[in-house]
């Protein structure tokens, strides 16, 4: 038996971008709809590679879909190849395109700098051709700045539904209430809205109906509590820690936030995570940019250059 030609018939790319993509979003589904196919389609693609492989690479009865042993040997190789055939077909396009363009990023969501400043030192050096700048949304509205062509990508927490842009999902994430330690909360599984009756909310400088904690969790149940704000995330926990009220924060952000709380000196945790309801309160995070720009290869760099590094921020918060 050739061991090197059976492997060469039965693996190739499309199977490793199917079984990121699927731990990635948690569910095949959401796997087949990023990737532009049908569910049925890569189902199938799977089974057959499945059966061509002799193993089970998902184990399907869970939520989220969790790898087998062999699943995870793919996604190793599929961590380790990815990026370097990405990084072919990038610098080859450079090279026909000369690199140019350009990529003024405005930002809706204040935490998302977190992993933003990285994603944006990467493209650079993806891409150091490309003209690139970043603002937030302070006085202007984002989507009609993109529409006008005054910015050509908004990173914000709502997908929009509109004919001439297109929000690429980058992932699901969870608002996760934070409490300091010794808090009335800070043992329970779970808050209810009027749970938070008397507390003062700590957000960030922007209206209530662009804050989830308010449009989706505290109005639909006829509640409203008082904030206080502040731009920096770091400082929003630290004012939680010194029980100047409690926040509401993406689950992805909180381990570094949390890591950088009294510089990092080692002692009992200074605050406590509570989930927003027995379900959570999920939000998705996306990227907007007009239809006719989705295509450009520096932008398709950006979006697989956030969500890698959304990947890494996300596993170390699970290994938490």
């Amino acid at each position: 038996m050739n061991i090197d030609h059976d492997l060469a018939i039965t693996l190739d790319v499309r199977h490793l971008r199917a079984i990121r993509e699927i731990v990635r979003l948690g569910s095949v589904t959401a796997a087949a709809e990023s990737l532009c196919v049908t569910q049925s389609a890569l189902s199938h693609q799977l089974r057959q590679l499945e059966e061509r492989l002799g193993v089970t690479l998902f184990e399907r009865r869970t939520r989220p879909v969790r790898l087998s042993g062999a699943g995870e040997r793919l996604l190793q190789a599929a961590d380790r190849v990815l990026p370097e055939i990405t990084a072919a077909q990038r610098d080859v396009v450079q090279i026909r395109d000369g690199g140019r363009g350009r990529l003024f990023l405005v930002l809706e969501c204040h935490s998302c700098f977190q992993w933003l400043m990285p994603a944006v030192g990467a493209f650079r050096r993806h891409w150091p051709e490309v003209e690139l700048d970043l603002t937030l949304s302070h006085g202007f509205t984002a989507l009609d700045a993109l529409r006008n062509g005054d910015v050509d990508a908004a990173v914000a927490v709502d997908p929009v539904d509109d004919p001439d842009l297109e929000s690429v999902h980058l992932m699901d994430y969870e608002n996760l209430l934070v409490v300091p330690a010794g808090h009335r909360l800070a043992e329970r599984p779970c808050a209810a809205p009027e749970d938070l009756h008397g507390e003062t909310l700590i957000t960030y400088p922007v209206s209530e109906e662009r804050l989830d904690i308010y449009r989706r969790f505290l109005h639909p149940a006829g509640l409203s509590v008082p904030r206080r704000t502040t731009e920096v995330s770091a400082m929003l926990l630290q004012l939680v820690a010194s029980r100047r009220g409690v926040a509401v924060l993406p689950d992805w952000a909180l381990p570094e936030l949390e890591a950088g709380l009294d510089g990092g000196a080692a002692g009992p945790p200074a605050t406590r995570r509570v989930r927003l309801g027995p379900e959570g309160l999920w939000s998705q995070l996306a990227i907007t940019v007009r239809r006719a720009d989705r295509e450009r290869p520096y932008i398709l760099d950006f979006v697989a250059t956030a969500r890698d590094i959304l990947r890494e921020a996300r596993g170390q918060g699970d290994a938490d």
